[in-house]
Formats: structure tokens, C-alpha cells, sequence
């Protein structure tokens, strides 16, 4: 029985740990694609305003 605890614990660290990282992953590159989509916007919207 305490085996079998034992185990579910460690899996459930072992999933929890994958789960985090990969939130934490996509996480980053949802910011990073906003920061540099909002720099790409602007950088377009100066080039619109010379013409």
C-alpha cells in the first residue's frame, strides 16, 4: 500500500514538473510574440506615416 503511494506521488511530481515546464514554455513565447509582434506593428505604422 505505502508502495503504491510512494509511486502516485512520484508520479504525479514527475507530470506536474513536464506540465509546469511546458506552461511555462508557452508562456514565453506567447510574451515574446506579443512584445515583438507590438514592435513590428509600430515599426509598420512609422513606415505607413513617411509615404
Amino acid at each position: 500500500m505505502a508502495m503504491a503511494t510512494r509511486m502516485m506521488i512520484y508520479a504525479f511530481l514527475l507530470y506536474g514538473g513536464i506540465f509546469a515546464a511546458i506552461v511555462a514554455v508557452i508562456a514565453r513565447v506567447i510574451k515574446y510574440l506579443i512584445r515583438y509582434g507590438i514592435d513590428y506593428y509600430f515599426e509598420k505604422l512609422k513606415e505607413h506615416q513617411k509615404d
